[in-house]
């Protein structure tokens, strides 16, 4: 059904230049007539909101766009859920949500209201929305679709590795538990002392590598869920172990709701639960290396023919066409609850200062008006934290667009 796109025209909007952004639309180019993006955040800091809102209507008029695609940050409340309703009437609205085990409840389930479907890359979340009937397609991982993960003819000289943020929760415990075991763990990313490791070595050091370890405990909630305790209970599936498999390499992940449909446990990859069950499955794949080489080999010819772009995408869009094609549901009465209006604010308040830094000042003061749309209460409680959050950034240490 990657057909149905061919004669229809896209209005791609994202959050940033960085983080996959905008490489992530190239694979789309050549199934649509015509693809346009647009950097809404900075487009919202530059121009101001209302200037953005009309912006984007007069393109979708202008251009006879059939299809707006949305990718945003959780921390993005320039565009209202309105604005998306009321775009809705004009074109077709997906939005594409990389968080949901992080965002479902305290943002993306809000903004999906106004959808005609969502992308997701959760499949647990696919029931979640179908319980709101808003149809949701499964998207496994963007990350993979630029087929930078490739096999590296290397000796293997590092017995345990891991590549990614140190400063997120649980990680620093298992690492440490391993080294106090004996275990040689190699480390790279922010917070460890070998710091970043580029890009273009990341499939090098997968492929040296006897054991790479992945975690799947979500960060510590922050101002965009702060109030979803139970989020740290919960564990996701990362595009971690799809990137180790690209490469050829060996995966040790701990254990996620769903991993099966991601890579077969036990044949492509294996899991952990615990401190003790990793140490024993590192002891045990660092003295089998013929059974930990025969699994690395069985999720690599899984990645092959799952995860590279061709395959990835038109997977992609057949479901999103199929779901289309459907009659839509009516739009209804949105639904936002205070904790999200208070967000909202607090967002804008942060969107408000960067435009006084930019010297948008036309721009900031008609942001200021926007944030008493919920009431005295709300923007008090969002106007305060939107506040704080500024001054630990340092009115803009965080760029536009970016979660903060």
């Amino acid at each position: 059904m990657t057909d149905f796109f061919k004669d229809k025209n896209l209005l791609a909007l994202y959050p940033a230049e960085d983080s996959g952004f905008p490489m992530r639309f190239d694979p789309l180019k050549r199934h649509f007539a015509s693809v346009r993006l647009l950097n809404y955040a900075s487009a919202c800091h530059e121009e101001g909101i209302k200037n953005t809102e009309r912006r984007i209507l007069d393109t979708v008029a202008r251009e006879k766009t059939d299809l707006v695609l949305c990718c945003p940050f959780a921390s993005d409340y320039q565009l209202s859920v309105e604005f998306y309703a009321a775009l809705r009437e004009k074109t077709r609205v997906v939005f594409w949500f990389a968080d949901d085990p992080l965002y479902f409840e305290s943002y993306n389930r809000y903004y999906a209201q106004a959808a005609d479907a969502v992308i997701t890359s959760d499949y647990l979340a696919v029931a979640a929305y179908a319980r709101l009937e808003i149809p949701a397609q499964v998207c496994q991982d963007e990350l993979t679709a630029s087929n930078k993960y490739f096999p590296v003819k290397i000796e293997k000289d590092i017995d345990v590795c891991f590549i990614g943020d140190m400063r997120k929760r649980g990680r620093r415990e298992y690492i440490d538990f391993l080294r106090d075991a004996g275990i040689k763990v190699e480390v790279y990313g922010q917070g460890s002392p070998n710091g970043y490791l580029p890009a273009k070595k990341i499939s090098e050091y997968l492929c040296r590598s006897r054991i790479n370890l992945n975690f799947s405990q979500v960060g510590a909630p922050d101002w965009k869920n702060d109030d979803e305790p139970l989020l740290n209970r919960v564990r996701q599936n990362t595009g971690r172990p799809r990137e180790v498999a690209a490469a050829g390499a060996f995966c040790l992940t701990e254990y996620s709701p769903a991993l099966e449909t991601m890579l077969t446990p036990g044949k492509e990859l294996d899991f952990f639960r615990d401190k003790e069950e990793l140490l024993a499955k590192v002891k045990f794949y660092l003295a089998n290396p013929e059974k930990r080489e025969a699994m690395a080999a069985a999720a690599h010819a899984h990645a092959a023919r799952s995860y590279r772009v061709e395959t990835f995408m038109e997977n992609l869009l057949d479901g999103l066409a199929a779901r289309l094609a459907a009659p839509a549901a009516r739009p209804g009465r949105l639904y936002l609850s205070r904790s999200f209006k208070t967000r909202e604010i607090n967002s804008r308040t942060f969107s408000m200062f960067a435009m006084l830094k930019r010297f948008r000042l036309a721009a900031a003061a008609e942001t200021f008006f926007m944030l008493f749309r919920h009431g005295p209460l709300v923007f008090l409680a969002g106007f305060t934290g939107g506040l704080a959050r500024t001054a630990r950034n340092v009115l803009g240490k965080v760029g536009p667009g970016r979660p903060g």
